[in-house]
Order: C-alpha cells, then structure tokens, then sequence
C-alpha cells in the first residue's frame, strides 16, 4: 500500500486493544515488524487525536511501551488556534502526553512569542492543555517562569487564569487584578477577579452572564475591603461593594420582560475604586427597574417600576416611579394621524443616602395629538394641535391643568442637480401657540425635577410655560458633489412673542431667543469642519461649538473650542442663581509614526484660566503578534463638555500611568490607549 493509508483497520484489529479513543493514521509508505510490534510511519504522516493534528515526516509506533515517537513533531489544534512541536508523544486509554514542546496561539507568521514547556498533557475530550516548567518567550527572551498552567486548546473561551492587570497611582499603591474565567457551560460562564491594593485592601469582582432561547442577562458585583482608604472621612463601613444585575426576555411575540438592579454601599465607591468589570459605569444614577412591555401594530402598553441610586453624595431624595402605566396608540390614515399618550403613575421621594425627605404623589397625563400633512409641488405644510391634561394629587391637594398648543410646521424645497453636483435649498417658517396663563411652580411638587421614568423623555412635575407663542424661521442650505464634498448650512431666529419664562416662588427667569447657525462641511473622507453658533444679545447669552478634524490611514487630528456664556445655574437648595462660562480648547492626534509604532495625546486647556485641566499622552509598539503601549493622564477637575453634551463624566485624578501589554492570540494587560483619547462615557 504506497499513497494513502488509513490506519482505522490497523487500529480495529491489533491496536484496538491500545486506544480506546478515536486515531486516525495516514502516511505515503508503512512498514510493519511483528516481531518487535513496532510500526513505522513514513512521509506525510498523519495523526489525529480528538482535537489535535499531529503531522511528521517519520513515526514509530511502539505497541509493548503503547508509544509513537519521533524525532520531530509539529501539531495544531483542527481550528488552528494552537500549533508548535514536540520530539516525543505517549497516548494512553485517557491521555496524551507532550515531552520537550515549543508551542504558541500568536496570529502571526513569524515566530514572536511562543511557550516552551516539559510536559504538555492532554485529557482526551477535552479542549485544555496541561503545563509544567514552562517559559514565556517573547523575541527568544524569556520573559515569564510558570511551573503549572493550563492553555485552551481553540478559540472557544475555555476556563483557567487570564492576564492579569497591573496598574500604580496615587490612592491605592500598586493595584493587582487576576481574573479567572470559568466556562460552566456553553450558555453560562463566570468570571472572578480578585483584587490586591497595596495602600487599600483586597477585593473581589465578578461578572455571571447567561444566555437561552429567548432570554439572557448577567449579574454583576464587586466588594473591597478598604482598611486605610480617606474616605473614612465621610464613610465608616470597611466594607464597601455593588452591584448590578440585568435580565430581559420575550414572554411571547408580542410581550417583553426587562430588569435592571443596581446599588452600592456607598456613594464614592464607583468613582474612588469600583471595577469596570463590575457593570457600572461612573454615574450619577443606579436604577432599579422592573418593565412589561406589550406591542401590537398600533398599540404600546407598558407597566413599569422604577427607583435608583444617586451616587452623588450631597443629593436630596428625588421621586421614583412605583409603579406606572403607560399607553400608546396611533393610527395613519393618507396624511391624517392621530396619536393618543396616556401616563399613570404613584411617585414617592428617595434615591439619596443621607437625605429622608418624605412626599408622594399620585398623577394622570393624557395628551391626544392629531396632525395633518400637505405638499404640494415644493410646498410643505404640517399642522399639529395637541392637548396636555395632568392631574396631580399631593398632601392632600388636587391640581388639575389643561393645556393646548397648534404648531405649524411649513417649508419650501428648492431642488436642481447639475452632472456632478446637487444643490437643496429649504426655507422654513415654523410657529407654536398655546396659552395659558401664568403657572407657578410648586417647590413640594416640582422642584425641577422629572417626574417620568428617567433617561426617557423629560416630563417635569409643571408645564413650566407661562405662555409661548414662538415664530422660528430661517432656511437650509445642502450642497452635494460626487467626490464626496458636502457642505451643509442651516440659519434660524427664534422669536417669542411676550416672555417666554419659568416661575419659581418671586423668582422669574425668562429664556433667550437665539439667533442660531450651524455649517456642517466635509471633504474627501479626510477633512469635517462643524460650526454650531448661538446668539441671544439680550440676554447676553452666547454659545459657540467648534470642531476641525482630519482623518487619514495615518494620522487623525482633531480641535474643538467650546465657548458657553452665561449659562444660568439655579440652586434649588440656596434659592439663589448664579452665571457659569465655559471656554475650552480641545486637541486631540492619533499617530502612526511608522508601520510598528503609534501614539497619541488629548490636551484640554481652559483659556480663562490660562492652564490645561486634562493632559494624555500616548505610544504603543504593534507587530504581528504583540502591543506595547504606555499612557499619562492628568486631570484636574471634571470634563463639563461631556456633562452638558452626554449627561456623564469622567474620572478625574492629578497623576496617573498606564501600561499595556498584549500578547495576541494569549491576552492583555490593561487597557489600551484608545479607551483614553476618544470621548465616552465611564
């Protein structure tokens, strides 16, 4: 038998008594020694074992000591995610054993970083590799000693010890995280991380996630014991902990379940030392919440609950929604449609720490809508006339209010195209009436505070509107050209006839009437200029956003200058108001210096001020099989572009580095760079 020979009959007859697990042998040319019982393997041969391939251009297989050898061995896992060498196998009934392996997972052609190990054990059925006295190689330097590990054997997440997290600052000294990852089955898997600070204490996170058919979530938490931390200042409990769990699932078609639970012991805990792996993001609000949906064509039904958390130390107790019912029908017929928004809900105070203010209250909203569309040619017209009811019940007093509004929404579109261009020009005149005379709000039931479910949209405790009659007009400029050139303007003055202003007990603050322009321009994929200008002179109120950003396979290169003027701040607590400015300059680059190397900084400076208030830098090395990156960040008070534009903030601290290392294909430590440069939220 020269070309292919499969030794499935072999294993059948005489060696059947050897394996008890499935072997599949190939070679070009076999020789065969009974009296010895050794078999020989030659050219192309081929072995494989469960999940590993094992290829040689010679094999011996030994029936006495039940062991094939040779005197080089390259294998790989049947995904190739594993691949290396070995000089000597032993397969028994359960086991295959490795002596004198080179092995490694890195995606890369060249031989970057690798494992050496003396045994390389592997269960049959299974999809892990046991290792003794190993080293870590990176660039043939030795860069790790492990005595025992064990290392997946294909992509799919396999449970064992992930890299750990290294990071030095200012409170907690030298900062350790190692996560376990343990995969219970294939819809469920665990991971811990236990956590070390050498100023601090020690601690432990987890993430639980799920998954089903027709449900999935996960349950998140984090606890420290924290022995010498400075908030023992404001807090006395040593142990301080959170966390989060969220659960959604479809009941059936047309019915949906969500939950979402989440709290902390303490309100610093997530901005001092809470872990990203614990789910919770730095935030001013941890809901807990409970909703039953239902949908039909033109049906929304909803019952909700709805308390939280302020993590805001100093905040007074806000009403939480326990429970509502919300319903949504809508109908479309030609241009004619109806929508009819239907609210109940009981609301009492909490959510704070420290603050038992007490108060509840009862409310209806019922807000029918009915609108109208017509065009014709290039002519546009919408007409919306909808109604606010509310009824309120609080301490014993009932408040009903009733409000109309018409809103005409009417435009013009001027359209003309050229071979390689098109040109949009759309002026629009918009105007909204409703009256009603003066409301006055109540602090007991308003106080500026949102009486619907939070992150939806704002319904506050008052129709705060004495009366409006708006006229806003202005036009729209679009210009379009095929290489991708586009420029966008769009010019609008806000007129109010009378004062349009908010009531609180003697105080009254009347809002501007801007005149706005924005322009919207970009070229070639590479260069966007956005300008967005506001104006009210007299009110003295001025707003101003600025961006430039350059993008390349190369570079991207951003500016931003935010000019806000008095922006009227109202305490509720000191019954008194107060003028903020903002004026920021804002650069941020990301590097390719060169096809390894990379790097990147964002620098925020406060032009008033004349001093940056947030400085990062940035580099990283990347070849085909490991990141190196290195980051100092500096920050001496809160991002407040990103609290007036995403309603979140940043962490914030004087000094900290940041390293990160990863070895692609194995893992990473840290985080890298891009988490730092580009706006989000934490």
């Amino acid at each position: 038998m020269n070309k292919i020979f499969n030794f499935l009959f072999f294993t059948a007859f005489y060696f059947g008594s050897i394996f008890a697990s499935d072997i599949e042998f190939e070679a070009d040319k076999t020789s065969f020694d009974t009296k010895n019982e050794l078999l020989l393997l030659e050219g192309n041969v081929s072995l494989k074992i469960e999940n590993l391939l094992f290829k040689a251009d010679q094999v011996s297989l030994d029936n006495k000591n039940k062991v094939f050898s040779s005197e080089k061995i390259s294998f790989s896992s049947l995904d190739n995610f594993l691949y290396g060498q070995t000089k000597f196998v032993s397969i028994s009934e359960n086991e295959t054993i490795m002596k004198d392996v080179e092995f490694s997972s890195c995606p890369c052609e060249n031989k970057i970083w690798w494992i050496e190990s003396e045994e390389l054990k592997f269960l049959n059925s299974s999809n892990t590799l046991s290792a003794k006295k190993s080293k870590l190689k990176v660039q043939g330097r030795t860069l790790a000693y492990l005595k025992n590990a064990n290392f997946p054997i294909s992509a799919k997440r396999k449970s064992g010890i992930l890299l750990p997290e290294i990071s030095i600052n200012e409170r907690s000294g030298l900062d350790v995280k190692i996560p376990v990852y343990l995969n219970l089955r294939e819809n469920l898997d665990l991971t811990l991380e236990p956590r070390l600070m050498t100023q601090r204490g020690y601690g432990l996170t987890n993430q639980l996630r799920y998954l089903g058919k027709s449900y999935e979530g996960y349950f998140n938490s984090s606890f420290l014991k924290d022995e010498e931390s400075s908030f023992k200042i404001l807090e006395t409990d040593d142990l301080r902990w959170s966390y989060n769990f969220f659960h959604e699932q479809i009941l059936r078609d047309s019915i949906f379940l969500n939950l979402e639970i989440s709290s902390t012991g303490d309100p610093f805990y997530l901005s001092d030392l809470g872990s990203f792996l614990s789910g919770l993001s730095r935030t001013y609000i941890l809901p807990k919440k409970a909703n039953l949906d239902f949908f039909s064509k033109n049906l929304k039904i909803k019952t909700d609950l709805y308390s939280f958390k302020l993590t805001n130390p100093l905040a007074k107790n806000q009403f939480q929604r326990l429970p509502g019912l919300q319903l949504n029908y809508f109908i479309n017929k030609d241009n004619l449609n109806f929508h009819l928004d239907m609210d109940i809900a009981f609301f009492s105070k909490g959510g704070s720490f420290r603050n038992n203010d007490k108060q509840s209250i009862s409310r209806i909203l019922i807000n029918p809508k009915i609108s109208h569309a017509y065009t014709k040619n290039n002519y546009f017209l919408k007409t919306s006339l909808f109604f606010k009811y509310s009824y309120k019940e609080f301490d014993n007093l009932t408040k009903k209010e009733f409000l109309p509004t018409l809103n005409l929404d009417q435009s013009l579109k001027f359209y003309k195209k050229n071979r390689n261009s098109k040109y949009f020009l759309e002026p629009f005149l918009n105007l909204k009436i409703s009256d009603q005379k003066k409301i006055v709000n109540r602090l007991k039931v308003d106080s500026g505070l949102k009486l619907s479910s939070i992150n939806e949209e704002q319904i506050f405790g008052n129709m705060f509107m004495s009366y409006q009659k708006d006229i806003n007009l202005g036009t729209k400029l679009s210009f379009y050209e095929s290489n991708s050139k586009r420029i966008q303007v769009k010019i609008s003055k806000l007129y109010s006839i009378g004062k349009k202003s908010i009531f609180y007990e003697n105080l009254k603050i009347d809002f501007p009437d801007p005149f706005s322009l924005e322009i919207d321009y970009k070229t070639n994929q590479e260069l966007s200029f956005i300008s967005k200008i506001s104006i009210d002179n007299e009110n003295n109120f001025s707003s101003y956003n600025n961006s430039l950003k350059f993008d390349s396979d190369n570079y991207k290169f951003s500016i931003r200058h935010h000019l806000i003027k008095n922006i009227q701040v109202f305490n509720l607590a000191e019954n008194s108001q107060n003028k903020k400015e903002i004026n920021s300059l804002e650069l941020t680059a990301a590097l390719n210096f060169s096809k390894n190397w990379s790097g990147g900084f964002k620098v925020i400076s406060d032009i008033e001020r004349k001093k940056n208030i947030t400085n990062i830098f940035s580099i990283d090395y990347e070849n085909d099989g490991l990141i190196l990156g290195i980051a100092y960040m500096k920050s001496l008070e809160p991002d407040w572009i990103s609290i007036l534009e995403n309603n979140s903030f940043k962490d914030y601290h004087r000094d900290r580095i940041r390293l990160f290392f990863e070895l692609k294909g194995l893992g990473s430590i840290g985080r890298p760079k891009d988490n730092y440069l580009k706006r989000r939220s934490l």
